[in-house]
């Protein structure tokens, strides 16, 4: 398995989250290991063609006073709890060589994204908490020297749930929308004069709308084994590049389950 397919499951399962959790009792500094994965997921948002996967993950977590790597990279710059600045994660992976939609197209690249996230807490209780979450993401492509393919702002409204004890349940649900510019969109979507067929005219990517999206995350300690995943809904009704011949449908759904064997804790 290619190295960089290793790391980009590590993002669409551990990162689909930002970390935005307190500090539960009993959890080490530093913990690592090693685990996999398995994702079904759309070749594209608004493709009908599927893809199954199974993927080698790292498994990392180190909760410092001011830096935190807890299903997401956490920076605690600001003075008040309230207000965080963190990493936000995403990506893609390659489309499938079957896809019917890009016949005779190239097929797509896995991409990366990442990006600062500012995050204020609205609410917050003894258990749970309610986040406004501003994520700006940067999307490289991967298979070509990780040249920039364009940017998404995605602000999501984010319910937390941290274990209240080291073997406890962790769950995350976040709700929001999608913008990106032209570039991003095109990258997906765009088809340009040789790609043309009778069935497929021209189309140029621009920049708006992107969609709407649901996340749904959860992950619990097992003794030294980590078990997680994740589900996500994707609709793109009214997205900028919904006109593109490209799109066979308005909505995807995601899934993926992640296995580990923490090797060690300190």
């Amino acid at each position: 398995m290619n190295s960089r397919f290793a790391w980009l499951g590590l993002l669409l399962i551990g990162l689909s989250s930002p970390a935005a959790a307190d500090h539960v009792p009993g959890h080490a500094v530093l913990e690592w290991g090693v685990g996999f994965g398995v994702l079904v997921h759309p070749d594209f948002r608004g493709s009908r063609h599927d893809q199954q996967r199974a993927l080698p993950i790292p498994y990392l977590k180190y909760r410092g006073e001011r830096l935190r790597v807890d299903d997401g990279i956490e920076g605690r710059i600001f003075s008040t709890p309230d207000l965080l600045l963190s990493i936000s994660g995403d990506g893609s992976l390659p489309s499938s060589s079957g896809n019917s939609e890009r016949d005779g197209m190239e097929e797509l690249d896995a991409t990366v994204e990442f990006g600062p996230s500012l995050e204020y807490r609205l609410r917050h209780s003894d258990t749970t908490s309610v986040w406004l979450e501003l994520p700006l993401r940067f999307a490289l492509n991967v298979e070509d020297d990780f040249n920039s393919i364009g940017q998404v702002f995605h602000p999501r409204v984010a319910w937390r749930k941290p274990a209240p004890y080291k073997y406890g349940w962790k769950l995350n649900f976040d709700v929001g929308l999608l913008y990106s510019d032209d570039r991003y969109h095109d990258y997906y979507y765009g088809v340009n004069a040789s790609e043309v067929t009778a069935t497929r005219p021209a189309y140029q990517g621009t920049d708006g709308y992107s969609g709407a999206r649901i996340d749904f995350s959860f992950s619990r300690r097992f003794g030294q084994y980590w078990f997680g995943g994740f589900v996500r809904y994707d609709n793109i009704s009214d997205a900028a590049f919904e006109d593109s011949p490209l799109v066979s449908q308005s909505s995807n759904w995601m899934a993926g389950l992640g296995w580990a064997w923490v090797l060690s804790e300190h």
